[in-house]
């Protein structure tokens, strides 16, 4: 009996030093916020989230204006009630799209089971090593009603379900009574506008989902005292940068042989934001070169074949003179393909403008056609340079 007894008081001594954390886990609860998420550039409002299980709200996020920071990139407040809480069985959305000014709402039951798997035993990092736990539920919300939803730890995104919420309503596009992005005077406002006009609006890759390819990229100048930084943007309004420490490439060396990259996971991308720079303290004494690249638009294709392993920036020396050219190529095992020349402005912060067009075109590029049924494209009222 005296045994019995031990045993039972060891094993209330073991549960009452659990931790809150491995308490929780027994009860299949775990400790986790929710997020929103929208594509840059294709922006949307007030959008709202929450999660359920067996009917009662659990958690959720909302924002009476919203920041298109990126496809898959947590933005807005988070909410949710309890630390510790329930794995959600199903999920609600709403919002309005800010392109099409359409209001969506609509809800989706959660692959609870898949979901219960990924929080109890977390990710592996691939750049730490270390073990991470997921913690925020990402609800993505794109043009169209597409909707996806994410498991995420330290920026390490799980895809959980896809879905399409119902058009509600739509909003006229110039609505006296409220400002959009048709009707805004912002610069903001008019910069996604250009972009859209310039790359369309890709309702069906946010259905699909957008492919990743494994290539490098690298950054080569004639000039090393010299500082860069490139963004780029994808197709489903995902976007990562580069700087000097990530990317760099020695002129004229062979470092750019297959033998020496480093490839990691990329989707295609679409534009590519660049400047390039001396390193004066104060930026007025600076050097600056930028522009927004418009890059080739059988770039997927090419990375697709496989046969191109890096994508390699170059640009020549400064002459101090109103721009610099360089060229973008393609690099793989005893091949390279030049697939475009372009041509970066200079600054000129005396007068507060850039001295070439802000925007490069490739050659043969074509303006996306309006799609039936959606909101028409304009071609943008925009100066810019293109390859000849």
């Amino acid at each position: 009996m005296r045994i019995v007894s031990f045993i039972f008081l060891l094993l209330g001594l073991l549960a009452s030093c659990q931790s809150p954390k491995d308490k929780a886990k027994d009860q299949d609860k775990f400790n986790w916020n929710a997020g929103i998420s929208a594509p840059k550039n294709y922006t949307y409002g007030a959008p709202f989230v929450e999660y359920l299980y067996k009917g009662k709200g659990i958690g959720g996020a909302s924002a009476s204006i919203a920041s298109a920071q990126g496809w898959g990139i947590t933005s807005g407040g988070y909410t949710g009630g309890a630390k510790f809480k329930p794995v959600p069985d199903s999920v609600f959305v709403k919002w309005r799209c800010g392109f099409d000014l359409i209001n969506y709402e609509g809800g989706f039951k959660l692959p609870r089971k898949k979901m219960l798997e990924l929080f109890s035993k977390g990710i592996i990092d691939p750049f730490s090593g270390r073990k991470e736990d997921y913690a925020v539920l990402v609800a993505g919300m794109a043009p169209g009603g597409n909707v996806t939803i994410w498991m995420q730890a330290s920026g390490i995104n799980t895809e959980i379900v896809k879905f399409k919420a119902k058009k509600i309503s739509q909003d006229g596009r110039y609505d006296a009574h409220s400002v959009s992005l048709w009707s805004s005077k912002g610069y903001e406002a008019k910069d996604i506008l250009k972009y859209i006009s310039f790359h369309g609006v890709p309702y069906k890759i946010w259905e699909t989902g957008e492919k990743e390819y494994n290539y490098d990229i690298g950054f080569s100048s004639r000039e090393e005292s010299y500082g860069y930084h490139l963004t780029f943007n994808a197709k489903d309004g995902s976007w990562f940068s580069l700087d000097k420490s990530d990317s760099f490439v020695p002129w004229g060396e062979k470092e750019i042989r297959t033998k020496n990259i480093v490839e990691k996971k990329h989707k295609s991308p679409v534009q590519l934001d660049i400047s390039w720079y001396t390193y004066e303290k104060n930026y007025k004494n600076r050097q600056w070169y930028s522009g927004k690249i418009i890059l080739p638009q059988n770039l997927e294709n090419l990375l697709k074949s496989g046969i191109f392993k890096r994508l390699l920036i170059r640009i020549e020396k400064d002459e101090h003179k109103d721009a610099v050219f360089g060229t973008l190529s393609l690099n793989g095992k005893n091949v390279e393909k030049k697939i475009m020349v372009f041509k970066l402005g200079r600054y000129d912060y005396k007068i507060e403008k850039q001295l070439s067009p802000e925007y490069i075109l490739p050659k043969d590029f074509i303006f996306p056609k309006w799609e039936k049924g959606k909101e028409p494209l304009n071609t943008p009222d925009v100066d810019y340079w293109q390859e000849q």
